[in-house]
């Protein structure tokens, strides 16, 4: 061959050099206000959203500490991507990772993780709901609050049916569990507001496209969903998020307020598995993630998810 190339007279060719990253795998508690994409949708989102690479790139620059930098660096901040999604006006658990096969794993319908949702819904019609649950007599106010309760999860159940003319045979959005937690008016609310609220859990295996909000509505009743939080996903149980538990807590918790904008997101924050603040560990062990938390999983949770898929 003509020219002076060495290496291409010789046929020696070069090595090329590849670096692979080590799997890493997060979980985070993703506040509303953050997109789970790379780019906003025009039309869909707020504009005032963020982006959640936005929102994790706020990690590093959180942290002036070297030795936290080095945990999760620039670089691995671009490979994460969120495993499955939550809407930008829902919040809680969220997994993260650069490892496609755990992330194809985790988004497979015939996996079908559990994931556990706590809703807070408004409805329409509270005098006509408890005229029908006192069409058996009530011996004290508990004695109401579960029969209301009862009415509610019914509500949930009815409109999750198919509907007859469709000749379907399963749900419209199958769920495993649902648990009215609390039912009723707020102590601010007036005598001539008609609406009252309801806290459920709902635990589905599929993640289809705004299921949990689909369900609700399809109640009736004027349900609509005001407050979502994924609070639990199955083989993660060390892992827990602060939530309401009552409408009571919801109000003061600011979770009535619908919409948030970036002036409010938290910032993203990395902690540790334990003792990284005062509220961060419970009795029996957990980690208690707060809004903007980032924390990376053990090596054993990870398995555990492995162990399921078996």
């Amino acid at each position: 061959k003509d020219g002076d190339d060495t290496e291409s007279m010789t046929g020696v060719e070069r090595p090329i050099s590849v670096t692979i990253p080590l799997p890493r795998y997060f979980i985070c508690y993703k506040p509303r206000g953050v997109v789970c994409s790379s780019r906003k949708n025009e039309g869909i989102d707020r504009e005032d959203s963020v982006l959640i690479t936005e929102w994790l790139a706020n990690i590093c620059d959180a942290h002036s500490d070297a030795t936290t930098k080095k945990t999760i660096d620039a670089a691995t901040i671009k490979s994460i991507k969120t495993v499955g999604r939550l809407d930008e006006e829902s919040e809680g658990l969220l997994l993260l990772t650069n490892d496609g096969s755990f992330s194809r794993l985790l988004c497979d319908p015939e996996f079908g993780l559990k994931k556990t949702y706590r809703v807070l819904a408004r409805g329409s019609g509270y005098s006509r709901l408890v005229a029908d649950g006192w069409k058996t007599e009530c011996n004290n106010e508990m004695e109401e609050t579960n029969r209301l309760s009862n009415i509610v999860a019914e509500m949930i159940m009815n409109g999750n049916k198919p509907l007859p003319e469709t000749n379907a045979t399963t749900p419209h959005f199958p769920f495993e569990d649902c648990q009215v937690l609390d039912v009723g008016k707020l102590p601010s609310q007036h005598s001539s507001d008609d609406s009252y609220y309801v806290l459920v859990d709902l635990t589905l295996r599929e993640g289809k496209t705004h299921a949990v909000r689909r369900i609700i509505k399809n109640a009736g009743g004027g349900l609509r969903v005001g407050y979502l939080s994924r609070i639990a996903v199955e083989g993660l149980d060390a892992y827990d998020v602060v939530k309401p538990k009552s409408i009571n807590d919801a109000q003061e918790e600011g979770c009535l307020i619908v919409g948030r904008h970036a002036s409010v997101v938290p910032v993203c924050k990395l902690v540790l598995r334990y003792g990284f603040d005062t509220h961060a560990s419970i009795d029996d062990g957990s980690a208690l993630l707060q809004p903007g938390h980032v924390m990376e999983l053990k090596g054993c949770d990870v398995d555990k998810i492995f162990a399921l898929r078996r």
